[in-house]
C-alpha cells in the first residue's frame, strides 16, 4: 500500500476527501440470488429469476416514487419498513398467493441478511485507496444514498474505523445529486469547497453533483470524462502515477 510522491501532491490541495459505497467501494454479490434463496427457505419456491427482477425493478422504482429516500419523510414508515414493504410487495407481484405473514418472515430475513458480509464483495483497490488517503493525513468520509444501516454494512466489510464520517442521505434529508448533502459535512468540519474531493461510480449523482457544489470530483465509469478511469484500481493507478489536472 505504497504511497507515492505523485498521489501526495495530487491529493496536496484537499483537506477532505469522501466516497460514494455502492459500486464504488463495495458491490452488492447476486442481490436476486439471495431474495430467492431467503423465499424458498420460507416455502416460497418456483421463483422464476426474470419475473422477480421484473417485480423488484417496478416496486423498487414504485416505493422510491411513493416514498422517497427509504420513507425519511413519510408518516409511520421507518427505513426498515420501507424495505419490508419492498419485500413484500416484489414476492406479492411474483406469487399473489403468499400470505403476508410469511412476506413479513422474508422481509426481516433479508434485511439483516444484506447487513452481513454474505451479500457484498470488495471492489478491487477499494481498501487500498482508503488506505492510502487516510494515509496522506486526509479527513475521509462517507457520501452516500443509503439507509442508516450503512455503518454496519462497512463495519461487516472491515472499514471499521476507516473513515472520520458515514454521512447517509438519509440522515441528511436529501439524495445525492441534491446540494445539501454535499454542504453538510463543508459545514461541520468548516472546510472550504475547493478543498473537498468526491470519487464515486455515477456521472449525475456523485461527479457533477460534487462540482455543482464546488468541489473537485474523480469518477469510476466509462464516461468521456478527463476526471473518469474505468475501475477504482486505474484510479488508484492514475492518483499514484499521474498529474491529475483538477
Amino acid at each position: 500500500m505504497s504511497l507515492t510522491s505523485q498521489l501526495v501532491t495530487n491529493l496536496k490541495r484537499f483537506r477532505l476527501v469522501t466516497f460514494d459505497v455502492t459500486d464504488t467501494l463495495l458491490r452488492l454479490e447476486d442481490p436476486l440470488r439471495h431474495y430467492r434463496r431467503t423465499a424458498e427457505e420460507f416455502g416460497v419456491t418456483g421463483v422464476d429469476r426474470r419475473r422477480l427482477e421484473h417485480c423488484f425493478r417496478q416496486q423498487f422504482k414504485a416505493m422510491s416514487g411513493e416514498h422517497p429516500n427509504f420513507g425519511r419523510f413519510s408518516p409511520g414508515l421507518d427505513w426498515q419498513q420501507w424495505w419490508l414493504q419492498l419485500v413484500s410487495r416484489t414476492f406479492g407481484c411474483v406469487d399473489p398467493d403468499a400470505s403476508p405473514e410469511k412476506l413479513e418472515r422474508i422481509g426481516q430475513r433479508l434485511i439483516t441478511l444484506f447487513r452481513t458480509s454474505a451479500c457484498w464483495n470488495h471492489v478491487d483497490g477499494a481498501q487500498e485507496l482508503v488506505h492510502c488517503v487516510r494515509s496522506a493525513g486526509k479527513c475521509v468520509g462517507i457520501i452516500s444514498n443509503f439507509d442508516p444501516s450503512l455503518p454496519k454494512v462497512l463495519d461487516a466489510m472491515g472499514f471499521a474505523g476507516q473513515f472520520d464520517f458515514i454521512l447517509t442521505s438519509y440522515e441528511a434529508g436529501v439524495m445525492k445529486p441534491d446540494p445539501g448533502i454535499f454542504e453538510i459535512p463543508l459545514k461541520r468540519l468548516q472546510i472550504p469547497a475547493d478543498q473537498a474531493l468526491h470519487i464515486g461510480n455515477k456521472l449525475d449523482l456523485d461527479y457533477e453533483g460534487a462540482r455543482n457544489c464546488g468541489w473537485s470530483g474523480l469518477l469510476v465509469n466509462d464516461a468521456d470524462n478527463p476526471h473518469s478511469f474505468p475501475t477504482l484500481s486505474k484510479l488508484l493507478e492514475g492518483l499514484k502515477t499521474q498529474q491529475i489536472e483538477w
